[in-house]
């Protein structure tokens, strides 16, 4: 970093509240309004740039500390950063997705075809997309994907991860918030070229940009404007190929409610340091000493002694003014911000020797932080889960077309392994009693939580459990009761039953 860098000030510290969603004016872009509704959308965009810049170069240590000064004895002046922000970004992420999200069945009689999808999944590059979307989202609020079709039908779709700060999404202000329209722009040379993607259109158009972007230090006065539509072409695909996902409600990166505290942190164990300095290089004060006429206070301080010599009245004193910081209490200070930046931020507690807090047993989990820290995981995984499902269409939408695969959106939903075999005996004593009360295999795996694909793994299964439990699938066909009309009911509410247990939430996607 530049001196001159390191001597401005950042154009944003702590005013830090989420990304704004940007909404748009007309539930439709046409070519006659597309110019003003991106140029009204890149107003607030720009925004989010800066904060999202802010973050990024915050991760990698450009945080205000580097900017600390002193009026009193500015030569001693120490920058310690303590790099909290990089840790909690990357513990959410591992913990987050600790394997690679896949498809899983929802009914019987479609599992080759979630196979044959997952296979999809895992050549379009939509896997390690994932984990760039999650790192972005995490560090900055927000990550976009982009998703398209590709003629190799053994990779019939591609998705790659987009940059936040270049790439966003307009939203229409009726209720589901559907996307209107996803936005990927790039400046160079003062210029800006945009990519504008709606439902049946894609327009490229041009325009210019002030000040810098994507820098260490972003101008306050930034700003892109498209002036000229310079072609515009039909959306074969019918969906916006742009989906952001994002990390909680309120679009607040993962350590973003603990910056002050992250700050403070820092500025303290700055102070710290200059305290131990200034006890070494502490301070002289000469009372009615004579010294040579070229003495200076170099030389006192390289003689390391003096020789003093009292004239009358006037005693010769010479001082050393130290006072030190009192350690104790600075550590205890320094524990209480780390211990509250922990759980603010939703990790387990570590204390500043790297000793974890959590001993064994359920209210463990809790006094040491990883119950919180689950519960934000499984926050963010049903927002993760929310976009996914516009990219579940466009998927979908895409190999139908090609017939490549004929699967319907209710045939499949996205699972995300976490702590698969934590509480493992648990929840195979919660299996066993689910399965005594007369549950089927399949809802007892699921409400135990002993499997996260329960079709599947029941599936494999199968004969094991019929050697144990015999046949779940055998209905009494209720004659023993010798009522014909009790007969009926009774395969009725099994067939519903049956249905039920695979066909759960029909929703087929929704706004991003």
């Amino acid at each position: 970093m530049d001196e001159q860098t390191v001597n401005k000030s950042p154009v944003i510290t702590n005013n830090m509240f989420g990304r704004l969603d940007i909404y748009a004016s007309f539930d439709e872009i046409t070519p006659e309004n597309i110019i003003g509704e991106l140029n009204s959308a890149l107003v607030y965009h720009v925004q989010n740039l800066m904060q999202e810049n802010y973050l990024y170069w915050y991760r990698r240590n450009v945080q205000p500390i580097l900017y600390r000064r002193k009026e009193v004895r500015p030569d001693i002046l120490n920058i310690v950063q303590e790099s909290h922000y990089d840790e909690i970004c990357t513990f959410k992420n591992g913990f987050f997705m600790q394997s690679p999200a896949y498809f899983v069945s929802r009914r019987k009689g479609s599992q080759n075809k979630v196979n044959k999808l997952n296979e999809y999944l895992y050549r379009s590059g939509k896997l390690q997309a994932d984990n760039e979307v999650i790192n972005w989202f995490h560090t900055v609020g927000k990550g976009p994907l982009y998703v398209e079709p590709n003629d190799d039908p053994e990779v019939p779709f591609r998705a790659y991860s987009l940059d936040p700060r270049s790439a966003f999404v307009v939203y229409s202000l009726r209720p589901g918030n559907e996307p209107v329209m996803g936005v990927n722009f790039v400046v160079a040379d003062e210029q800006a070229k945009f990519d504008v993607y709606t439902r049946d259109r894609v327009y490229h158009l041009s325009g210019t940009a002030v000040g810098k972007m994507m820098s260490t230090q972003v101008n306050s006065d930034f700003i892109a404007t498209a002036v000229n539509v310079d072609k515009v072409e039909p959306n074969v695909l019918g969906y916006i190929p742009i989906i952001e996902y994002r990390y909680n409600d309120i679009n607040t990166a993962a350590p973003e409610l603990a910056l002050p505290m992250l700050d403070a942190l820092s500025s303290v164990l700055s102070n710290r340091m200059d305290g131990v300095e200034q006890f070494i290089q502490s301070l002289a004060v000469a009372v009615n000493c004579n010294f040579d006429a070229d003495t200076t206070a170099n030389d006192i301080r390289a003689a390391g002694m003096i020789v003093l010599k009292s004239v009358g009245e006037n005693k010769a004193d010479f001082k050393i003014l130290s006072e030190q910081l009192d350690q104790q209490q600075t550590q205890t200070l320094t524990d209480y911000i780390y211990s509250q930046i922990q759980r603010i931020c939703a990790i387990p507690f570590v204390d500043r020797q790297g000793r974890s807090y959590d001993s064994t047993g359920s209210a463990a989990m809790v006094t040491s932080g990883w119950y919180q820290a689950a519960a934000a995981a499984r926050n963010t995984e049903d927002l993760f889960k929310k976009s996914n499902r516009y990219f579940e269409r466009i998927i979908v939408e895409i190999l139908r077309r090609k017939g490549l695969l004929d699967i319907s959106l209710n045939d499949f939903e996205l699972s995300i392994t976490r702590e698969e075999t934590a509480n493992i005996q648990s929840k195979a004593q919660a299996f066993q009693t689910l399965m005594a009360a007369g549950f089927h295999p399949e809802l007892a795996a699921k409400k135990s939580g002993v499997s996260n694909d329960p079709v599947s793994d029941i599936k494999m299964s199968e004969k094991y459990l019929k050697l144990i439990w015999g046949d779940p699938d055998k209905v009494d066909n209720a004659e023993s009761t010798g009522n014909a009309e009790e007969k009926a009911t009774a395969e009725g509410e099994a067939e519903v039953i049956e249905t039920d247990n695979f066909t759960g939430d029909n929703d087929t996607g929704g706004a991003v």
